[in-house]
C-alpha cells in the first residue's frame, strides 16, 4: 500500500509563463473547436462564432464599453496582460485604432496548428470577418489591415 501526499500547489509562474500557457490552451481550444466544426460544415461554424461573438460582445458592455476607444481599450488590456501581446492604441470617441505589434495568439496559432500559408492567409481573413462582426455589434465599422507578423484593426462611427 502506498502512501498519498497531499499538497496544496500555488500560483508561481511568472507572468511571461502564465501568459504563454494561457495563449497556448485557447490556441489548442480554438484549433479543436475550428476542427471538429468544419467537419460539421459552414453553418456549425457560422453558429460558433455567433455564439462566440454574442458572449463576447456582452462581456464588453458589461465593462461599460461603448466608444470605439472603450473597445480597443478593453480588447488590447486584456489581450497584453492574459496572452502577453504587445499593442498599441490611439484613438477617441469617434475613431480608435490597435496596432499589435505582436500577436501571442497568431504566434500560439501557429505552433499549435501548423498551418500552411494558405490556411495563415485564410485565417487573417477570419480575423477581418470577426472584427467587422464585432464592430457591428457595437454600431461601429472595422478596417482590418494584415501584414506578415503584424495587424491593424481601426474602429470608427
Amino acid at each position: 500500500m502506498s502512501t498519498a501526499t497531499k499538497t496544496v500547489v500555488k500560483a508561481t509562474w511568472p507572468t511571461a509563463k502564465t501568459q504563454a500557457e494561457a495563449a497556448h490552451a485557447a490556441a489548442s481550444q480554438c484549433a479543436a473547436a475550428f476542427g471538429v466544426l468544419s467537419k460539421l460544415g459552414e453553418q456549425a461554424v457560422a453558429d460558433y462564432k455567433a455564439a462566440a461573438r454574442k458572449l463576447r460582445v456582452a462581456h464588453l458592455k458589461e465593462q461599460g464599453v461603448k466608444t470605439p476607444l472603450e473597445l480597443v481599450t478593453a480588447m488590447a488590456e486584456f489581450e497584453a496582460n492574459v496572452f502577453g501581446s504587445q499593442i498599441e492604441i490611439v484613438g477617441d470617441e469617434k475613431s480608435a485604432t490597435l496596432d499589435y505589434k505582436t500577436c501571442a495568439m497568431w504566434e500560439a496559432m501557429q505552433k499549435v496548428t501548423n498551418m500552411t500559408p494558405a490556411e495563415q492567409e485564410q485565417m487573417g481573413k477570419g480575423m477581418q470577418t470577426c472584427m467587422q462582426d464585432l464592430a457591428h455589434e457595437f454600431g461601429l465599422k472595422a478596417d482590418v489591415q494584415m501584414a506578415e507578423k503584424t495587424c491593424t484593426v481601426t474602429f470608427t462611427k
